[in-house]
């Protein structure tokens, strides 16, 4: 009997890749890193493949997976599958849903003191050897309304954690129409968080907006020009989803003009980015090169997740995180 041949595109964790080793059916070619040259001319010959965000799955390259059974993401976001085409070819598409919700709330919440306190640039004039008190002074997250823009697991545990700090919160999700559809703490928090109904209802209340939404059609510049306008004034934004929910320029125009205070981004339009950038160098904006799931905790349950996942599918016919 023929071994189901897996392509690990962009490296695994060591559990993860045991797990698959262990089992007798699979064939194994784990590789770092995979150029999409390289990929179109390899594709055809494996029965699985697991990718991470490096790698993307075009309309050209899912058609040249002749073999191809199973596709998994080992993460959340699917934008880089072009799911359509693997569906029209009756190809499942896998994701690990969960796996990486903490880190990546954590991130959030990590980026959100760093730009009220302005923490990055204070350090870096501190490794200058300068003593400067006078030129970052901050604000308090304390008392703050946080607006959440997504309130799937990791948008959940952003907003729990932004109310232990003693912040408000007001959330929006297409998916939620009532209080009595919210998941998790954030239903028994009902005094410290207000679910409203509209993207422009979190703007103008919130003093800090974070998004935790899938980039498709309907949410690519989803925070623009005209909704930076109507936000209050001295607020923040920041981006730990996907790049291009945030128009970029339109950021930038807003904290020079003093709309906004500042912002934080730790996903970009172009990834990696074309340096220089005006976005890293501007003296009120923190970011961070796409680490919201970069512990080494995550990866390890991203990795034991998609593993089991594999071989439950291929084992028993699971079809534990299929998303089409």
């Amino acid at each position: 009997m023929a071994k189901t041949k897996i392509l690990i595109t962009d490296g695994m964790a060591k559990d993860g890749v045991d797990i698959l080793k262990a089992n007798p059916n699979f064939e194994i070619d784990l590789r770092k890193a995979t150029p999409a040259d390289e990929l179109a001319g390899i594709i055809g010959g494996y029965d699985c493949i697991i990718i991470r965000s490096a790698t993307t799955l075009t309309k050209d390259l899912v058609e040249k997976a002749s073999s191809m059974k199973l596709i998994v993401r080992a993460g959340a976001g699917v934008d880089n599958i072009d799911v359509p085409t693997a569906t029209a070819k009756k190809i499942p598409v896998m994701n690990t849903a969960t796996a990486n919700s903490l880190a990546a709330a954590e991130q959030t919440i990590a980026l959100m003191y760093s730009m009220l306190r302005m923490i990055p640039q204070a350090a870096q004039t501190m490794r200058e050897g300068k003593w400067d008190r006078d030129s970052f002074k901050g604000y308090e997250a304390t008392g703050k309304t946080l607006g959440v823009i997504g309130l799937g697991n990791i948008g959940r545990i952003v907003a729990e954690k932004a109310i232990g700090v003693g912040m408000k919160v007001v959330g929006y999700d297409p998916m939620v129409k009532s209080m009595a559809q919210v998941q998790g703490k954030l239903s028994k928090m009902d005094e410290s968080f207000k679910l409203v109904t509209t993207v422009d209802e979190v703007i103008a209340e919130a003093n800090i907006v974070t998004l935790h939404v899938p980039k498709t059609k309907d949410t690519a510049n989803l925070i623009n020009a005209d909704r930076l306008a109507k936000m209050k004034d001295k607020s923040f934004v920041i981006n730990c989803s996907r790049g291009g929910i945030v128009d970029e320029k339109a950021v930038i125009a807003a904290i020079d003009s003093g709309k906004l205070a500042g912002a934080a981004f730790d996903v970009f339009e172009k990834e990696p980015p074309v340096f220089p950038n005006p976005l890293f160098n501007h003296p009120k904006i923190v970011c961070a090169p796409h680490l919201g799931a970069s512990t080494f905790e995550a990866q390890d349950r991203v990795a034991l997740t998609a593993a089991n996942q594999i071989v439950g599918f291929f084992g028993k016919g699971d079809r534990t995180g299929v998303i089409n």
